[in-house]
């Protein structure tokens, strides 16, 4: 286990991102921007006079580097810059990579801890966390991986004495609980 840089004797236990699936439909998008991009420089390049040709293909290009950038790079910065951390002491997030922000919750001040899994969750093996400080709403952390593993770890930090869930394989994810 690693140091967490926190107090004295405090071990990181778990640190997860956001699944990867979050991921999936910026990619389908840029790919398929890029396809209809590659469609419009190719007939520009064929079709479009000598004089335009050149500024007609690089107002096509700006305008796709700006769409990916906002539809992928935008999120996947986003998704690579995410963590949920828990260590022996705190469940801590931390988000961003320019406006790095995040907040801790002492296992002393966790009330309760859930987790929700959709179909779509079960087979990809996600799902939603649901923690609950003491006094104040509860915190969601959707596309968990391993959702379930997660929330056993935590309510075992935290209530102490709750054995730790083991992974479920495919054909599991549809008996009932």
């Amino acid at each position: 286990m690693e140091h967490s840089g926190g107090a004295l004797g405090e071990r990181v236990l778990l640190r997860r991102h956001p699944h990867w699936k979050m991921m999936l439909g910026p990619a389908v998008l840029t790919i398929m921007l890029t396809g209809i991009a590659g469609v419009i420089v190719g007939f520009l390049d064929a079709r479009a006079p000598d004089g335009v040709r050149g500024i007609a293909i690089l107002l096509v290009l700006a305008l796709w580097a700006l769409i990916v950038a906002r539809r992928f790079v935008k999120p996947f910065v986003g998704w690579w810059r995410t963590a949920l951390i828990v260590t022996s002491h705190r469940i801590a997030v931390r988000e961003g990579l320019l406006r790095a922000r995040g907040f801790d919750i002492p296992l002393q001040q966790v009330a309760g801890v859930r987790y929700r899994r959709g179909m779509l969750d079960r087979f990809a093996g996600t799902g939603t966390l649901l923690i609950a400080p003491i006094g104040e709403p509860p915190f969601e952390f959707a596309h968990v991986p391993e959702a379930r593993l997660t929330h056993a770890l935590i309510h075992h930090q935290v209530f102490g004495n709750q054995p730790v869930a083991r992974p479920r394989r495919f054909l599991h994810a549809f008996r009932p609980r």
